[in-house]
Formats: structure tokens, sequence, C-alpha cells
């Protein structure tokens, strides 16, 4: 998209006669740079959610806090999110969206945590509906300032568990965009 806008403006530009052929070039390798600099802007975006079956899936509860493995991977362009140990890594400096929804089902509580290098940024806290087969769920969302190499992931605090039967226990993130080291 942005290639197609930078050749209409040059088209546009080149119709003007006050331009001499030296500001034309000169304005052809101006966004000719800005086109490229768009186009090589990272990419990066993840979904992923507990359960990897058909069948109900509980996770805890856990004598101390753990983190939660999201292994049913449907999105991982840039390949950030490891499904072999439920953590992001940032891939470049910028801005990160995160949310994360934790369903509590029947098998107690839910109280869990979003954590940016071991620091809390975002926590989800639901009990269990009393009533048989009514689910709890909580989620939570944050943006974040990342730098290249921070791990983000999600936590189920001790005596914490979640269940899932149809992804509706996740963790996504995308870039929202990327922020110069300048």
């Amino acid at each position: 998209m942005e290639s197609v806008l930078a050749v209409v403006v040059l088209l546009c530009c080149c119709m003007v006669e006050t331009q001499t052929e030296s500001e034309v070039d000169g304005l052809l390798r101006e966004l000719t740079a800005r086109v490229e600099k768009l186009e090589s802007k990272p990419k990066v975006a993840f979904t992923a959610s507990v359960r990897v079956s058909d069948e109900h899936y509980h996770l805890g509860p856990f004598d101390k806090y753990t983190t939660v493995v999201y292994k049913k991977v449907t999105t991982n362009i840039g390949e950030a999110y490891n499904p072999d140990t439920g953590v992001f890594t940032a891939l470049v400096r910028g801005a990160y969206y995160f949310t994360f929804t934790c369903n509590v089902g029947n098998s107690g509580k839910a109280n869990a945590a979003l954590l940016k290098n071991g620091v809390n940024m975002a926590a989800v806290y639901e009990t269990a509906n009393p009533k048989p087969n009514i689910y709890h769920s909580g989620t939570n969302g944050v943006i974040l300032d990342l730098v290249e190499g921070d791990k983000v992931y999600v936590v189920l605090w001790s005596g914490s568990c979640i269940f899932d039967n149809s992804r509706i226990s996740m963790f996504s993130g995308y870039l929202l965009f990327p922020i110069d080291n300048k």
C-alpha cells in the first residue's frame, strides 16, 4: 500500500512543471528511502491457547506460581512466542499490546498475572460459579514499551487453576509500532 502511495505522489510531483529534473530525482530518492523503511518494519503477532485437544483441560492448582504454557498456537508471526516455554521474547524495541484470558470453569479460582521480566504488569482474578456448567473468566490487556530481549509471560499464582475446552483461555500479543533507539 505504501509503495502505491509513493508512486502516486511521485507521478503528481513529476507533473508539476516547476520541478527540475534534479529536484524530481531527489524526491524520488527520498520517497524510495521512506518506502523501504516502511516495508522493512518488523512484523510480530501471536495468539495461543491452553487447549491442546478437544478434551476439557485443567491446568493447576500448583503449590507455587507457575508459568502458563499456551501450547496450541493459532498465529506466531515473527516466531517471538515460544509454545514450549509460554514466553514471548521481544524481537525489537517497540510498543506491544498483550491480552490474556483465564477461564476458571468449575475448578476453583483463577488468579493470574502477565509479567514483564518478572514484574507484574496486569492481573486477573475470578472464582468458579457454584452452579455446574457455568464458567467464569477474567481477561486483561496492557500496552508495554519493550526492548529487544524483554520477556513477557502469564503465571498462575499458587493454589490457582485455569480451564480450557474451546480456546477460551488464551494469550495474544502484537507489535503496535517499533521505537527507534535514537
